[in-house]
């Protein structure tokens, strides 16, 4: 009977043991894993110093220093604002500018303009000969009908296009009326540095 009883003790103190071994395996992880989300802790930062309070010929100057700040920052900004509007569309990497000219002209100034060549004293809705006696004679001429002179009973102008190539400097376009130079303009001013001189 007493080694029953000692059976049983022992039965009881083996099962409790690893019961309490099952409870530490589980309890373990556990707690790893909330240590390992617990932030770390954040550096000691510096209480801001407060401010030093001016006297009143501080406080002034530095009013003046804020107030000359803010007026140069304002004349810059004016400034680019106005060198933006001043800028022409054309001078921009061989786009195209629409352009009011003479006598009621409208045309077209492609690519970028080179300075002080002979094109950059022509004006859209200039006439041929005034044009030649600026530009001086062509390398080559060129003319054609354009989509106009075929709309049945249409009599306007545009019917015609005369081009002028100048080697080294571009094309010269001109629309005419009825006839191939009957009241031609200037209407579009090519620069091509590029331009062959030649159809």
């Amino acid at each position: 009977m007493k080694k029953m009883i000692g059976i049983a003790l022992v039965m009881s103190l083996l099962t409790a043991c690893e019961t309490m071994q099952k409870k530490d395996a589980t309890v373990a992880p556990e707690t790893k894993a909330v240590t390992r989300e617990e932030p770390a802790p954040a550096a000691s930062a510096k209480p801001a110093a407060p401010q030093k309070k001016l006297g009143p010929k501080a406080q002034a100057r530095k009013d003046a220093e804020d107030r000359k700040a803010a007026q140069q920052a304002a004349a810059a900004e004016k400034k680019a604002q106005q060198a933006a509007t001043a800028a022409p569309a054309a001078a921009s990497d061989g786009k195209t500018q629409e352009v009011k000219g003479i006598n009621d002209w409208t045309g077209q100034i492609v690519g970028t303009p080179i300075a002080n060549s002979k094109f950059s004293r022509l004006k859209i809705g200039m006439g041929m000969n005034e044009v030649t006696s600026i530009a001086g004679q062509p390398t080559d001429t060129g003319t054609h009908m354009t989509g106009k002179a075929w709309i049945p009973f249409y009599m306007g102008a545009g019917r015609h296009e005369t081009i002028y190539y100048y080697k080294g400097l571009g094309r010269l376009t001109f629309s005419g009326g009825g006839g191939v130079s009957s009241n031609s303009g200037l209407t579009v001013i090519e620069y091509d540095k590029s331009e062959r001189g030649f159809q």
